[in-house]
């Protein structure tokens, strides 16, 4: 698939490509062919199930019924005047950034003591401590939402517990507080992870000299430690702002029906078919994520959304060991409530499934495993599990070829403008507002005969779990060495064999980690499928959020608790693994 010459030695003239009758010009045409061909999966996902999505609702917005025709196409302001005019509107506008700025700071707030005191620990204790922080980031959303839902609740423990205390009555669930706890809950660990990863890599004897020239701890924090964190906090905030501005599904269930925010309001209206001010909300919204996102991009230099995030322990350098102060025993406390409230909804899914009564209760009253027998009975939980099986292999596969193909046009793609161009189309779909990309491919697809189609749903999870793909395998094709590849063309093997026997087969743990991620992605995605499963038979994710919002049967927790099991053997899988492979570099 490589358009690169084999390499030639130092002081010789350069042969044409494709023997010694090739011509310049032809040379330069069967490179753009070959460029061509790379880019072709791509552009087809891109344009199919990107570009004309939002064209489609951009165009939705500026007709005053939200009708589309393009054959007779609108052009009205009316729906973007309303969001400004119309009151409930404006409340539920206001809702939403009131949500957003709330649970910004009180992840920013939370997660930098702790973040802080991972960073200073010793590698092993920061990186089990690290692994209790990424068990919840890696669970379904919709399982931590039915722990919180039980949480919550008016029969819930925190309503209970305050009962007991004298605070009175402390029922959270359909509320604001509710939304914002949920929302917190589910942004921490983005935050602990990005500011984890800048905090490990400052240098501790600059805050060592700091000291040694006169200056206090505290003194030394402000003018030394915070301007190197500096671009880890300000991007890791924007970028939580903008997850929390865009979030659907916490407000869907936390929230309630008299919570509404812009996202949630948006699936009400879709719902019944009124595009028009709908469509402006989600262009609105847009609008504000990439005006956000730039300026992820202008403090960090990359396009790469998650490329602040890091999962590798470090701790603390040898020169500078770990010592308790007053500020890290208040750290550690901190650093234990958080990890206590992110694993709660984690381990109290557990004994909500075998209690023996027909509804859930906790604590549960008596002990049964029935529940986890008739979770494989009949059709209610096995078809979603097979399902969700079938398109989370098929949006694996599609992205994987999607991802090798970008990343190796990227890499021979020698201008740097070209480079950031290709990076940014394909990160495009996850700054997207999940909302918006839902309805602006479900108009797509109900165009197209695909929606409620297993193709429809891998083709739309494609989207938004390709780039991740991309991310992992182009990142391990870029440092890897050329000159093994470029020696196989020396000794005559074509380019298509020397990718796939040189190239991939050395970034294999990339090429299947990147299947993986892209698996995950589709497995718990759950604000496209609500949209494009028209019939009957849904996803896993989608199922359980569907108990969530009419009234949970205790095999829903039975099911939550094998994901659960599932997600945590592969987590350990993964960090043993990475923990091998380190030893044998190590040693090598």
């Amino acid at each position: 698939m490589s358009v690169d010459a084999p390499p030639r030695a130092p002081g010789t003239p350069a042969a044409p490509a494709g023997g010694p009758g090739t011509r310049p010009g032809y040379r330069r045409v069967r490179d753009g062919v070959s460029y061509g061909l790379i880019a072709v999966p791509f552009a087809i996902l891109f344009t199919l199930l990107y570009a004309w999505p939002l064209a489609n609702v951009v165009l939705r917005s500026l007709s005053e019924t939200g009708s589309l025709d393009y054959g007779n196409l609108g052009f009205s302001l009316a729906n973007y005047a309303s969001l400004f005019q119309d009151d409930f509107l404006l409340l539920i506008e206001w809702r939403t950034v009131l949500l957003a700025v709330g649970s910004t700071l009180l992840t920013v707030l939370v997660a930098l003591p702790v973040a802080y005191f991972l960073s200073r620990l010793p590698r092993r204790v920061a990186g089990v401590l690290l692994l209790l922080v990424l068990i919840p980031f890696w669970v379904s959303i919709v399982v931590r939402l039915f722990a919180l839902t039980a949480l919550l609740s008016p029969n819930g423990v925190v309503n209970e517990t305050s009962q007991a205390l004298g605070l009175g009555e402390l029922s959270l669930l359909h509320s604001f507080g509710g939304t914002l706890v949920g929302t917190t809950c589910y942004l921490l660990p983005y935050m602990i992870l990005i500011l984890y990863s800048g905090m490990s890599a400052v240098d501790g004897n600059l805050m060592l000299a700091a000291k040694t020239m006169g200056a206090s701890h505290g003194h030394a924090l402000r003018r030394v430690y915070l301007p190197q964190i500096r671009p880890s906090l300000v991007s890791g905030t924007l970028l939580v702002f903008i997850l929390g501005l865009s979030f659907f599904i916490v407000p869907a269930i936390l929230g309630g029906p008299r919570q509404s925010t812009i996202s949630t309001y948006i699936q009400q209206q879709i719902d019944i078919f009124q595009w028009g001010v709908a469509s402006a909300m989600g262009v609105l919204l847009l609008a504000v994520t990439l005006v956000l996102y730039a300026g992820i991009v202008r403090i960090t230099g990359r396009m790469d959304p998650g490329a602040a995030m890091a999962t590798q322990a470090k701790g603390v350098s040898a020169a500078e060991p770990f010592r308790w102060s007053a500020g890290m025993i208040a750290a550690a406390a901190v650093t234990a409530v958080t990890l206590l409230v992110l694993m709660a909804p984690v381990l109290l899914v557990f004994p909500m499934s075998v209690g023996e009564t027909s509804t859930v209760v906790f604590p549960p009253r008596g002990f049964t495993l029935d529940w986890y027998g008739k979770a494989f009975e009949g059709r209610t939980w096995t078809v979603p599990l097979l399902r969700s099986l079938v398109v989370g292999i098929g949006t694996a596969l599609l992205s994987l070829v999607i991802a090798l193909s970008l990343s190796r046009l990227t890499q021979r793609t020698r201008s740097a403008a070209g480079r950031a161009l290709i990076q940014a189309l394909a990160f495009a779909p996850i700054i997207t507002p999940a909302i918006l990309l839902a309805i602006g491919i479900y108009d797509v697809e109900l165009r197209l005969g695909l929606a409620g189609t297993t193709v429809g749903l891998v083709l739309a999870h494609t989207v938004i779990a390709f780039p991740l793909s991309f991310a992992v395998v182009n990142t391990a094709l870029s440092a890897a060495d050329r000159s093994l590849e470029q020696a196989a063309w020396t000794l005559g093997a074509s380019r298509t064999r020397t990718y796939w026997t040189i190239v991939v087969r050395r970034a294999l743990p990339a090429v299947v980690g990147a299947a993986a991620v892209a698996f995950v992605t589709s497995w718990d995605e759950v604000v496209l499928a609500l949209f494009l499963q028209t019939g009957p038979d849904k996803t896993l994710p989608v199922t359980i959020y569907q108990y969530l919002e009419s009234g949970i049967v205790p095999t829903v927790p039975a099911v939550a608790s094998m994901l659960i099991v599932a997600v945590v053997v592969v987590v350990l899988i993964t960090r043993v693994r990475r923990r091998r492979q380190a030893q044998g570099g190590g040693t090598s």
